[in-house]
């Protein structure tokens, strides 16, 4: 079953693009999407969606009204913060909040869908946009095969010898969480089996800690 989603952003073309990748990666169906933030606490309790998305910087009422009303009327799905804003003190404010998540709008697709897995297996997921200086630090193995610093983590874990379930003990992840992100090294690296995996992983250094 699809998780229901409603996204609450002013901006429609952003918007209209979040809930096509949403749509697309077959686990999501947006159910609304909300452009003026003044029918947002309306709308989300009256559809009451699993998962709601939401920009911070709307004009009229800005996201972290809405997410201290919708948590005084009690709404229980899951909120996640997508916005620009990615300082300390922004992120802060957002877990202040509440809610399950802040994820910047620069987010790569196949690393928003995951986080957002992660999110409903119970997750929380605080991203900060990366900076040009650590860019220039991260390792070569993560770089050259356009793996997450999540994704890396998870390969050196397993190369440690544990298994999926001592992986999301190990990186405070849920079990669904790491097999999703096991798929997605998978695709990645181009590995159809498990003895193509490991052959890989005896193989190539995966990177330091």
């Amino acid at each position: 079953m699809k998780i229901p989603v409603l996204i609450i952003d002013d901006h429609q073309l952003f918007s209209d693009g979040l809930s096509l990748i949403l749509k697309e990666s077959n686990q999501f169906d947006v159910v609304g999407q909300v452009f003026d933030s003044r029918q947002a606490i309306y709308q989300c309790l009256s559809i009451r969606p699993s998962l709601v998305l939401i920009d911070f910087n709307m004009p009229e009422i800005n996201g972290l009204t809405i997410v201290n009303e919708l948590k005084a009327q009690s709404f229980s799905g899951k909120i996640v913060v997508i916005s620009m804003y990615a300082g300390n003190k922004e992120i802060e404010m957002f877990k202040d909040s509440g809610v399950d998540g802040y994820l910047p709008k620069t987010t790569p697709a196949s690393k928003l869908i995951d986080a957002l897995c992660g999110v409903m297996s119970g997750d929380q997921v605080f991203e900060s946009l990366v900076t040009k200086k650590e860019l220039t630090v991260k390792d070569s193995f993560t770089m050259k095969n356009r793996l997450t610093k999540r994704e890396a983590d998870i390969l050196r874990a397993i190369k440690k010898g544990m298994t999926t379930e001592d992986v999301a003990n190990y990186l405070n992840l849920s079990y669904y969480t790491v097999e999703t992100h096991r798929k997605n090294i998978n695709q990645k690296l181009n590995i159809r089996s498990k003895v193509e995996f490991y052959d890989f992983l005896s193989k190539f250094d995966v990177g330091a800690d």
